[in-house]
């Protein structure tokens, strides 16, 4: 059987004005899809900054839903709410909705519908999940979950939470190799920002898998600093649980930085083995 992971956090976009409000709104070209398709993409502050990463799906002409890895669908609703103005958009996140692993699936893969949601996720070797909609809580797996993590991690899938909104251009996080930025789409939210660093370059900073000696998994948001220096050198964007007193990080990094820079948590409470 599959295993389940975790709750995952689902927005519905609903209404007659869904698909056009979330293609002004979203860094992906949400007019490209149809019905059973999904895409990754972002929501941009209007200086560039991503405040979510998501993977959006077209359930039907007039529904769209967002699964955000490590975001609030409540306070993305509550906030993406303010720019509906005449539009005929309702936005309310779902509840009872779990993330379910299909490896261990023993080749009973659940059919994509509109209560089920299967996902090909990268890495190596590829994964592939599943999103299920179940009123009562199952079993959580959770050495599998961190186990998940820390594929997610060696993917280099940049997860936003709370803690790292709107610090991090799309090109910082990687987004557009996951093809989550369309340069051709129009206008939505920072556009400007992603086409001039797209076209004119200026984007320094890089999104990296880590690993730390420490015996807590640094929080998001966790500062990198060069030892020896106060300067900030970068963030960790989120950690899976120490074994044997390695941690995996996925963290944002300067693309210049040194290579015999001595990379450290500015806690004190880590030091970053490798990049």
């Amino acid at each position: 059987m599959p295993d389940t992971l975790a709750p995952a956090q689902i927005l519905e976009i609903s209404g007659l004005d869904a698909r056009a409000f979330a293609h002004a709104q979203f860094t992906s070209n949400v007019d490209a899809l149809v019905d059973g398709q999904w895409q990754w993409s972002a929501w941009l502050d209007p200086a560039g900054r991503v405040r979510n990463v998501f993977a959006l799906l077209r359930s039907r002409e007039d529904r769209l839903l967002a699964w955000l890895p490590r975001g609030d669908a409540a306070s993305m609703a509550k906030r993406l709410s303010m720019y509906v103005l005449r539009s005929k958009v309702r936005m309310q996140p779902l509840a009872g909705r779990w993330l379910l692993d299909l490896q261990a699936a023993d080749g009973r893969t659940p059919e994509q519908s509109t209560d089920t949601w299967i996902l090909d996720l990268p890495g190596s070797p590829a994964r592939r999940a599943a999103i299920i909609d179940c009123d009562t809580e199952p079993p959580l797996d959770a050495d599998r979950l961190q186990a998940w993590v820390r594929e997610d991690i060696a993917a280099g899938l940049p997860w936003i939470g709370s803690e790292t909104a709107e610090e991090f251009t799309p090109q910082a996080l990687g987004l557009d190799r996951l093809g989550a930025v369309s340069l051709d789409k129009g206008c939505y939210p920072g556009q400007e920002i992603v086409a001039r660093l797209h076209y004119r370059g200026g984007n320094k900073r890089t999104c990296v898998p880590l690993k730390l000696e420490c015996d807590l998994a640094p929080a998001p948001g966790a500062v990198i600093e060069i030892a020896g220096s106060a300067s900030v050198s970068g963030r960790i964007l989120y950690a899976a649980q120490p074994r044997d007193g390695i941690c995996a990080a996925l963290g944002v990094l300067p693309i210049d930085l040194p290579e015999d820079a001595r990379l450290r948590l500015a806690s004190g409470s880590g030091v970053i083995l490798a990049t």
